[in-house]
């Protein structure tokens, strides 16, 4: 009986943990974003994204941060794409953007993404 028991233990962690989604990254915030995207965090801040009631923050387009945020990955495209880090596309965009009252995301709205790159 003891060994039937710990068998079933191990088979119902060994299902949870298969489970999709089990070691999904987790979302770090924007301030952790900030500390080293300062130019796109400061565009971002003055966005409707920003003002909105929830925000949307770097994590909601980007993906969750956790396994992408250290300056090692961060600083290989590569690696950050591996670990998660998402480069939205229009396509991911229109996801919201034409839906309950959002504007649908045109070539001209995509093109006034805040800004992604230093001047």
């Amino acid at each position: 009986m003891k060994r039937v028991m710990v068998v079933l233990l191990v088979a119902a962690v060994l299902a949870v943990l298969c489970l999709p989604g089990a070691f999904a990254a987790d979302r770090v915030g924007a301030d952790k974003c900030k500390m080293c995207h300062k130019v796109q965090f400061e565009s971002w801040s003055a966005s409707k994204h920003a003002a909105q009631t929830p925000k949307v923050e770097c994590e909601d387009c980007h993906g969750n941060g956790s396994d992408y945020k250290t300056m090692a990955v961060m600083k290989d495209l590569a690696a950050a794409k591996k670990a998660g880090l998402i480069i939205p596309t229009k396509a991911d965009c229109a996801k919201c953007h034409g839906k309950d009252k959002v504007p649908a995301m045109t070539d001209e709205l995509f093109g006034k993404v805040h800004a992604h790159k230093a001047k």
